[in-house]
């Protein structure tokens, strides 16, 4: 799913989560932060984080 191949309910469930996660540190508006999760998944922004990340040990 990171990689911007994961299944639509998936990629839904990460969204709702992660955008209350957003509201929670002050980004207010859920549709708004869904989608913006939702473009991060699509575009694989997220796996190229992790695996920065993970190389960095």
């Amino acid at each position: 799913m990171l990689q911007g191949k994961g299944e639509a309910a998936h990629e839904a469930a990460v969204a709702a989560n992660v955008a209350m996660l957003m509201r929670l540190h002050g980004e207010e508006d859920l549709k708004a932060n869904a989608q913006t999760v939702i473009n991060v998944l699509r575009s694989g922004a997220a796996y190229d984080r992790v695996t920065a990340l993970a190389a960095r040990g």
